[in-house]
């Protein structure tokens, strides 16, 4: 799957935000929504008609242009950001979706190119639930050649000004689609008054009204990917005015002044949006994979979660933006004149339409515990190569995780580094056997030069098959392509192929005792003696598995006096010498991977030395952008693992019907998915610019809150259990995730680090003030 938009797919999205630009800014959205149809007819029949939005959906049988659930997502989230005023929801995203999926081949051809053509209007039932809701107070009865209904709709959207009703009633034992006119004997439309008045609804009385029967009982099915399809565009809807919401705070707050200084600049502030957008890039990835899998055709059920997943991620999403949005406008934000009261209103508006979050939730849940569905879906490669490849990695795996490493599988992750290192060393050596290391490296390196997409095959498989943490994937991962990137030809002579070949590992030199998430503020320092080799001293904290590495890459300041990202070097040292150090650090899961190590007067050899001395920050901030690539996918696999883990725990203690659990579990789902589609639409332009997007800034942040919530849920899942050490290999994993994982939030960058960068990094909001001295 790839999220990348094609061009023809971003000139949608340009020409939409370029057109609602001009006719949905703030003053006419107002106009519209106090208008008698609550939308302008003039603009409509614009949209339908010259810029022929209205046959994106459609089958180019019916008069449409034959698109799908991508481009359809693009132009709603333009609409949302703008809360714009049309009967488009109603008529294409509710009744064409209707009609195109259960409608009979006969009933199809004339509403379906009416709707392209803009020639008709549709007020469609929308639920509060699924579609069985919308029919629980409707009934259809045939008599003679004719269909009757009698009943009540609630919630029509648009009943009060289109031209024909599309409504759902219990028939035959299930449900069907009826069309009526909007002068049918028997039915009244009464419009409702909302709060929201950006979208009309009404409810129509019908009392033995004749209708028109549209839909084809043989196709029953199709209702369920209707009712996926229309919860994705809702969640694509709420994602645009998630994102306006955004928008306006951090406008306001950059202009708006409080003790002598913007609003933007308080550390509180910045968090806040921050977190605002964190929220918004998960929904934007959530509906952007969605939308893919929907463009995939993929199997109903798959969608439905997916769809489900999105929606109800949307309607938190919305709803935490707008209330944000109000709260940091401070006392304006309450009043009619500003916008974001109209972003308020629409969110808890649209926070049960289609079904609540909690509601999709349990759906979700339902599928992932009383049905046993997987976890991770299995995959789809389009591309025959990549199919052949992906079975090419699964065979090899099979044929080597056995036997004396059969033990390894699923060992060594995060929590469980200490699991049998020698034998994982050996492991990395079968690895490079069978040419399975340093994939994506360049062949001139010794790599395979693998395509992003083969490197993202190759660790989903890995992952999959149960492969263990890797040994060496601080070689592989961060200083081999560090080297690749800014070390001379000896150093890659001297160090690549005992990386490539698993006879070298790694440690990283990088935080100290006051230099963690402030990098910059490094003290081990490195002379340069007569011979120009370098004297190091000092102490580095938090080595992963330095006792069990041969080398480590230090950053160390080289010029006395120096302060901040200036005057540092970036060394290679060998461990076992003279005036090194290694001393463990015990956890509090009680685990010792970590490490301090001591320098006094360590010896780093002068052909040593990455890049110049004094640019050691350049070399180290190339380094850390490393460690953001194709990997996460595969880290992802491993989570996926730890849920089903989690659900299995779950099953085994008979609480599947703790409905506090069931919504966790649907929620860590969701955030799995999340995580997937954003790793994916990182890597969309083979991970170019990757540390400029949005995407990647939010990771580290997404992901640590993420597997610390999951962490805390298999603890409650163990209840009592988790209290008591356990060897039950059913247990300890669990247990060990608990502890291990409320690292994550800590090392790599702290949270509340990761959310300055995204604030003034992501959103451009003002840097942090820093002592004078610190760029000198």
């Amino acid at each position: 799957m790839s999220l990348s938009l094609s061009e023809d797919q971003l000139l949608i999205r340009d020409a939409a935000e370029s057109f609602l630009v001009d006719v949905g800014e703030a003053a006419a959205v107002r106009a519209h929504a106090a208008a008698d149809d609550g939308y302008d007819l003039t603009i409509w029949q614009r949209l339908a008609g010259e810029l022929g939005w209205c046959a994106i959906p459609l089958a180019e049988a019916h008069g449409g242009l034959g698109l799908g659930a991508v481009e359809m997502t693009l132009l709603l989230e333009a609409m949302g950001r703008r809360l714009f005023c049309s009967p488009y929801f109603s008529t294409v995203c509710l009744a064409a979706t209707l009609i195109q999926e259960t409608g009979a081949v006969a009933a199809q051809g004339g509403p379906l190119r009416a709707i392209a053509e803009g020639r008709v209007r549709f007020g469609t039932v929308m639920p509060d639930g699924d579609w069985s809701d919308a029919a629980a107070s409707l009934t259809a009865t045939r008599r003679d050649d004719d269909w009757r209904l009698q009943g009540t709709a609630a919630r029509v959207v648009d009943g009060g000004s289109a031209d024909v009703l599309l409504l759902i009633a219990r028939c035959d034992g299930g449900l069907g689609l009826f069309a009526l006119p909007r002068d049918s004997v028997g039915m009244k439309i009464e419009s409702l008054q909302t709060w929201d008045a950006t979208r009309r609804f009404a409810s129509v009385q019908l009392d033995d009204a004749a209708a028109e029967r549209v839909d084809d009982p043989g196709r029953a099915a199709g209702f369920a990917r209707a009712l996926a399809l229309a919860r994705l565009y809702l969640a694509a809807e709420c994602l645009g005015a998630a994102q306006r919401c955004l928008d306006l705070t951090v406008e306001y707050t950059a202009q708006r002044k409080q003790f002598g200084r913007t609003l933007a600049s308080f550390q509180a502030v910045k968090h806040r949006c921050a977190t605002m957008m964190v929220k918004l890039e998960a929904l934007r990835s959530m509906v952007g994979g969605a939308a893919a899998l929907a463009a995939e055709a993929a199997p109903t059920d798959a969608l439905a979660r997916e769809c489900a997943a999105a929606r109800q991620l949307a309607c938190d999403t919305l709803f935490e933006c707008a209330q944000e949005a109000l709260q940091l406008h401070g006392g304006v934000g309450f009043t009619w004149e500003y916008d974001v009261q109209l972003y308020f209103k629409r969110a808890q508006a649209a926070s049960h339409w289609l079904g609540t979050a909690e509601a999709l939730r349990e759906q979700i849940a339902a599928s992932l515990i009383d049905a046993g569905a997987a976890i991770e879906s299995a995959a789809n490669d389009r591309d025959a190569g990549d199919a052949q490849f992906r079975a090419e990695i699964a065979g090899w795996m099979r044929e080597h995780l056995g036997g004396r490493y059969a033990s390894l599988r699923h060992r060594g992750g995060p929590g469980d580094e200490e699991a049998d290192p020698a034998l994982r060393k050996e492991w990395e050596r079968e690895l490079a056997a069978g040419g399975w290391t340093c994939v994506g490296w360049p062949r001139s390196a010794g790599g395979r030069g693998l395509s992003i997409a083969r490197q993202v095959i190759f660790h989903e498989e890995y992952a999959r098959a149960g492969g263990p943490g890797r040994m060496g994937h601080i070689g592989e991962g961060l200083i081999g392509p560090t080297l690749i990137a800014f070390g001379t030809d000896a150093q890659k002579k001297r160090f690549l192929p005992k990386i490539v070949d698993g006879s070298e590992f790694w440690a990283q030199g990088y935080s100290e005792p006051n230099a963690g998430s402030d990098l910059a503020n490094v003290q081990t320092r490195a002379e340069r003696l007569a011979d120009g080799s370098w004297q190091v001293s000092g102490q580095k904290i938090w080595t992963s598995l330095a006792h069990e590495s041969d080398w480590i890459f230090v950053l160390a300041r080289c010029e006395p006096g120096s302060r901040g990202n200036k005057g540092l070097v970036f060394l290679l040292l060998p461990l076992n010498q003279p005036g090194i150090e290694v001393r463990p650090i015990r956890q509090l899961g009680g685990g010792c991977e970590f490490n301090e190590v001591f320098f006094d007067q360590a010896v780093a050899a002068a052909e040593h030395v990455v890049g110049k001395p004094g640019e050691g920050w350049k070399v180290a901030m190339g380094l850390l952008e490393a460690e953001r690539g194709v990997s996460t996918l595969g880290q992802q696999m491993h989570f996926a693992h730890e849920l089903q883990a989690v659900i299995d725990a779950l099953r085994a203690r008979g609480r599947g019907c703790d409905a506090a659990l069931r919504q966790r579990v649907a929620q860590a789902w969701s955030g799995l998915r999340v995580m997937r589609y954003n790793a994916l639409r990182m890597l969309a332009d083979d991970g170019a610019s990757l540390g400029l997007k949005r995407e990647a800034l939010i990771y580290k942040y997404y992901w640590s809150n993420w597997h610390r919530d999951l962490g805390k849920l298999g603890a409650d899942v163990l209840g009592a259990e988790a209290d008591v050490i356990s060897a039950d290999p059913a247990i300890r994993p669990l247990q060990q995730l608990f502890f291990f994982s409320r690292a994550d939030t800590i090392y790599a960058g702290a949270n509340e680090i990761q959310l300055n960068l995204i604030a003034e990094r992501g959103l451009g909001m003002p840097r942090e003030l820093r002592p004078a001295t610190e760029s000198k």
